[in-house]
């Protein structure tokens, strides 16, 4: 991979070390919810098509944006800047961000009219908490604006109920059909993580198919809640009875359904689904990324007890940032790989 000719950012499609190092140590959010991957290791060498443009000084990789490739659209996995480095250059605190923005003012802008390295590029999108007002402004400078609203939806459970119904899938040809008949005409559908699997299930008596999501998993280190209370919360969960059994906000692994599907969007089914789900993996909680446009999410919203936590914390907002010199379709519906989040 050639470089990109600014003197200030290199391209590679293979993280360094260093890089690796920090992004393992990023911890994301400001205002909201704050929290630090605890698996982002692992999920840097799972990236698809990925392409890093990254500031780095005496080998040390001090600032980073990390792009999945997907057909044109371009998903900003991770972005992460320190501009307080320190090198030979004379630079002031105020020169290098005015520096560093107008660089990457001048990637963005030139890699929709020209491409990268002979890659055409018709979109950039990526995904910021409204509470993140930096980033947000940052986003906006860039010429981002906000085209969808995903919800974080909470489902939790101290002792889920176990379903005979639940089955597991293997095979990406049974559910292929269904999961494209209901996600096809959403923006970003993109099937790269999707198709690994695996996928659960509930299925009737008669082997017909209920529900239908992709299963993931993630482990983070939670920081603080979301909510007016959330740093409070953080540092008094371990003392409160039931609530330190739902979060381990030191290393909390939790459940992420994908593309998640229910017959007639049943809630019932839905509740029984998501507590087998928890029961069958020994988790207490469970967070759903999804569309608030989504049909599903309407019909569902009200109808579930979504547990404890939610009545804590509600739902959280993420906004769904884009740039692309392509006019935008206000009414399609926003598809969420979950890994993109996790």
């Amino acid at each position: 991979m050639e470089e990109n000719r600014s003197s200030m950012f290199t391209l590679n499609e293979k993280a360094s070390a260093s890089l690796k190092e920090l992004l393992h140590q990023t911890t994301y959010g400001t205002e909201g919810a704050c929290y630090r991957h605890l698996d982002t290791l692992e999920r840097i060498e799972g990236l698809d098509n990925p392409l890093h443009l990254s500031l780095e000084r005496n080998k040390k990789v001090l600032g980073n944006c990390t792009f999945c490739r997907r057909e044109g659209d371009w998903y900003i996995r991770f972005f992460t800047f320190n501009i307080h480095y320190s090198s030979s250059g004379k630079l002031k605190s105020k020169a290098k961000k005015s520096k560093l923005k107008e660089e990457l003012t001048v990637f963005f802008n030139s890699a929709l009219e020209k491409g990268i390295n002979s890659e055409l590029v018709s979109s950039f999108y990526a995904y910021i908490e409204p509470k993140n007002k930096r980033s947000i402004q940052m986003s906006e400078n860039f010429g981002f604006k906000k085209i969808a609203t995903v919800l974080t939806q909470t489902f939790s459970r101290v002792k889920p109920k176990k379903s005979n119904r639940l089955v597991k899938i293997d095979s990406w040809k049974e559910v292929q059909l269904l999961f494209e008949k209901k996600y096809k005409n959403y923006s970003y559908y993109f099937e790269t993580y999707l198709k690994e699997g695996p996928f659960y299930g509930l299925k009737n008596e008669a082997g017909e198919l209920l529900t239908l999501c992709k299963y993931n998993e993630a482990t983070w280190e939670i920081v603080r809640l979301p909510g007016k209370m959330g740093g409070l919360l953080t540092k008094v969960i371990p003392l409160i009875p039931i609530l330190n059994k739902i979060i381990k906000p030191k290393k909390h692994t939790f459940i992420v359904p994908e593309a998640v599907w229910v017959k007639e969007n049943n809630a019932f089914l839905l509740e029984e689904f998501f507590s087998a789900l928890l029961f069958e993996k020994k988790k207490t909680l469970i967070l759903w990324w999804i569309d608030q446009k989504d049909e599903l999410f309407q019909f569902v919203q009200k109808k579930i007890n979504w547990g404890l936590l939610h009545k804590l914390v509600g739902k959280t907002e993420v906004n769904v940032m884009r740039k692309s010199n392509q006019k935008w379709n206000e009414n399609l519906i926003h598809y969420v790989s979950c890994k993109d989040m996790i």
